[in-house]
């Protein structure tokens, strides 16, 4: 299954600063790559992939794909589930030799589920934190 998620919106807020106290005094060039940086930071959406041998993870710019990766279970070290905030779970994949990515700019909880079936699935390790552990059972009592 596919699950699609944005960027995060605290960069917004790092932008409104940055054009008040930091871009007036730069040079114009300056100005303009660092806006158009921030734009594709913003403006990207992720894409991740599950099937039950690999997860593939995309990054998008409008259409035009701008970083992509394929895991399989011996290129990730294991699957570390925690939580962000008071009530939402997020799941970070910790990649051998790349990137590791978190999934909580997704706002889905069948996506936490499946990673954590395909971890079992493919024997890939998992970890749960003591506040993970906490959010599930107080999901599992409702």
């Amino acid at each position: 299954m596919t699950y699609s998620g944005k960027g995060s919106k605290d960069i917004l807020h790092s932008i409104i600063i940055m054009s008040v106290l930091i871009l007036p005094s730069l040079s114009y060039t300056i100005r303009i790559t660092i806006l158009l940086a921030l734009l594709v930071i913003t403006l990207h959406k992720i894409h991740l992939t599950i099937t039950s041998n690999h997860l593939e993870y995309k990054i998008k710019f409008f259409r035009f794909t701008i970083y992509r990766k394929i895991l399989t279970s011996e290129n990730i070290k294991k699957i570390k589930f925690g939580r962000i905030g008071w009530s939402t779970k997020n799941a970070v994949v910790k990649v051998r030799g790349s990137f590791n990515f978190g999934v909580a700019h997704f706002y889905s909880e069948q996506l936490i589920r499946e990673l954590e079936e395909f971890a079992l699935v493919n024997q890939i390790e998992v970890q749960k934190t003591q506040d993970y552990l906490l959010l599930e059972k107080y999901y599992s009592q409702k």
